[in-house]
């Protein structure tokens, strides 16, 4: 397991965005995360392109009502926007691409 990191503008400090398991990125992620203009949610650029260099293959996000998984390769379409809402670039996925999975750890 290793943490990615990333500066986020707004609290203006380092934060943890999630953890790398072997090929797959899981971020948790809180109500409050949800973009509702978006129906998703998003990962900050600077992250995205950190999984790229580091072989990432999915990303497994914790939910409230829990995982959503996707392929790397969704986010990097160019389709996917790339808003700043304060905290700095990221990259938005629709909760509508990704697949739901059971609960159980990665």
């Amino acid at each position: 397991m290793k943490k990615i990191m990333t500066f986020d503008p707004k609290k203006n400090k380092v934060v943890k965005a999630g953890e790398l398991h072997n090929d797959i990125f899981l971020k948790k992620v809180g109500v409050k995360h949800f973009m509702n203009i978006i129906q998703g949610y998003g990962i900050q650029e600077d992250v995205i392109q950190q999984l790229v260099e580091k072989g990432c293959s999915k990303i497994i996000l914790e939910t409230p009502t829990g995982l959503l998984e996707s392929n790397l390769s969704i986010w990097l379409e160019p389709n996917i926007k790339v808003l700043n809402y304060g905290h700095g670039p990221q990259r938005f996925m629709p909760v509508k691409y990704m697949q739901r999975r059971s609960n159980e750890k990665t």
